[in-house]
């Protein structure tokens, strides 16, 4: 009996703390009072992600946004530069200034004039230049190559307060017969200066003197109020920023503002990308087949549209030096004429191919040319030769874009070929064509490129299909030398084509 009775016990005992727990409050209520306030902590991060200006580490701090940007970068020559430096060249500080980060105290060639310049900081490569210890080791290892920060500026020491530089001019207001570095706002100048100057040095060789670095006169306002500057159907050719967007997909709707730039090293050469990923080699940006836009006699977007490939990095010319007239314009300046005739300026792909101009029915024409033989087409002839640089002869990429006739043509027409027999046979297809404006009743081809109407009812159909081989040939303004076979054979049936017609009158 007293164990059952300790049991009943037991189990009200339960029942009852259960109940308290549940249904009942403590002393103090359902909270307790608030305690003292501890000491203060230490204080938290503000921002800083490195006690140095340049930041360096190969991007990694950039990757986190930008991971495949940082790993195409890697495999450029920026990414490598300075691994490709031999023993003696990384002991001198010309050739480190510009294949690493951070150096900011410019190096004459053969000069420790660096020692003394003006340091805009103290975190930059040119800082643990031959100094001695763990750190300074440390931190060259982290500025090796040309990273993010050479050209978007350094990220440190508050990564907050960063904001990636992005530039896409090149030259600024300047006077092209008397260019100085000033002038220059590239972010490649300081180490690919001899791009700009030429090697000698003086401009002359150099991109600083080229078409595309003095268009309206070197002016940047006066090119922005060009008609064709902020044309989208324009822009694509004659701007940096229309280029750009046009053929990088990670700019089609990028914002650049209201100013456009001329054609310059970041129009042509893409930063990020090169030949060692994903890129082209010079890291240049689009180097595809480029179909024509006329495609006598051929329909639009047929598959056997001439194209010009196959031709190496010359191929990134083609994409804006060519005809841009379709097959509906030009049938419609042949049938009512045009106050622009002609194929629009600059149609030296189709000339060179053998192709894009209008042809007389039953006409034969020689399209194929030794020329076609060149294996990067318009860059053999107009920039790469060799030349004398830094006590040795290397071939050198002369961005002023003018071919040297007695170096890019004597391997095929011998070392006595010289300019005169350029010229000599340019003055055969300037007879060709003073022939043929003579019949139009002009003084010589000059004459009928500033005066000849051909929206006049006077004009017929068949003067305008014996036209249009003139203005073909002036718009490639090489005088017939991109293809001297297809250029001569044009001009010929157009003179026939325009006796034939006339006698019939």
């Amino acid at each position: 009996m007293k164990a059952k009775h300790f049991l009943n016990l037991t189990l009200i005992l339960i029942l009852v703390s259960t109940l308290a727990m549940v249904g009942c409050e403590g002393d103090q209520g359902p909270a307790g009072a608030d305690g003292a306030d501890g000491a203060d902590g230490a204080d938290g991060s503000d921002g800083t992600i490195s006690e140095f200006t340049y930041v360096g580490d190969k991007g990694e701090a950039c990757s986190h946004c930008h991971a495949s940007t940082v790993q195409q970068v890697a495999m450029t020559g920026h990414g490598h530069a300075y691994e490709s430096l031999d023993a003696d060249s990384l002991e001198n500080p010309y050739c480190v200034q510009c294949h690493t980060t951070g150096w900011d105290r410019p190096v004459s060639y053969g000069s420790d004039d660096w020692m003394t310049a003006p340091n805009a900081d103290v975190n930059g490569f040119d800082d643990y230049f031959g100094v001695e210890g763990d750190e300074a080791a440390e931190r060259r290892m982290a500025l090796e190559g040309v990273q993010c920060e050479s050209c978007h500026g350094p990220m440190g020491p508050d990564f907050n307060d960063h904001s990636p530089g992005l530039n896409f001019a090149t030259m600024g207001t300047h006077d092209p017969e008397n260019i100085v570095a000033d002038d220059i706002v590239s972010d490649c100048y300081p180490c690919h200066s001899t791009q700009f100057e030429g090697p000698s040095g003086d401009f002359t060789g150099g991109y600083a003197t080229s078409g595309h670095g003095s268009v309206s006169g070197g002016s940047v306002e006066d090119f922005n109020m060009e008609h064709y500057a902020h044309i989208e159907s324009c822009a694509g050719c004659h701007t940096s920023e229309g280029f750009i967007a046009a053929s990088d997909m990670a700019f089609a709707d990028f914002d650049f503002g209201d100013t456009v730039n001329f054609i310059g090293c970041v129009t042509c050469h893409d930063p990020h990308m090169g030949d060692g990923g994903a890129g082209n080699p010079a890291q240049l940006r689009e180097l595809g087949p480029v179909a024509l836009s006329y495609t006598f006699p051929y329909e639009p977007d047929d598959a056997e549209a001439p194209t010009m490939t196959g031709f190496g990095t010359g191929q990134l010319c083609a994409n804006c030096h060519k005809g841009r007239r379709d097959n509906a314009n030009v049938a419609s300046q042949i049938a009512n004429g045009y106050a622009h005739f002609g194929p629009h300026h600059s149609a030296q792909a189709d000339l060179f191919i053998g192709y894009g101009s209008y042809e007389i029915d039953g006409a034969t024409y020689d399209r194929t040319h030794v020329h076609q033989s060149a294996e990067n087409a318009c860059v053999d002839c107009h920039m790469v030769r060799e030349t004398e640089l830094h006590g040795t002869t290397q071939d050198f990429a002369f961005h002023n874009f003018r071919p040297e006739i007695g170096t890019n043509c004597s391997g095929c027409h011998g070392d006595s070929f010289a300019e005169d027999d350029v010229e000599t046979f340019q003055g055969t297809i300037e007879g060709l064509m003073d022939d043929l404006a003579v019949r139009f009743n002009y003084a010589d081809y000059h004459d009928m490129e500033e005066n000849w109407d051909s929206t006049a009812e006077t004009v017929t159909v068949w003067e305008r299909e014996a036209a249009y081989a003139l203005f073909f040939i002036i718009g490639d303004g090489s005088l017939g030398v991109h293809n001297p076979d297809y250029a001569t054979d044009l001009l010929n049936a157009a003179i026939a084509h325009y006796d034939a017609n006339s006698e019939a009158f």
